[in-house]
């Protein structure tokens, strides 16, 4: 899930991770923050990540 704002997350699926990026699929990137609040059973965690790249579905991103 990506926390857009404290009241309004939106589903995603997470298509690749590392130790400092990860790449995410959204049904509409606009929508998502530069900066925003990921979490992923992956990840086990809440991750703050910036936006590096982005296309209409896909954003790429590095943990801050």
């Amino acid at each position: 899930m990506i926390a857009v704002d404290e009241h309004t997350s939106i589903g995603c699926w997470v298509r690749g991770i590392s130790a400092q990026d990860v790449e995410i699929i959204v049904l509409d990137t606009s929508v998502v923050p530069d900066v925003f609040m990921l979490t992923s059973s992956p990840l086990e965690t809440v991750a703050v990540c910036r936006t590096l790249w982005r296309t209409d579905e896909v954003i790429g991103a590095r943990y801050r």
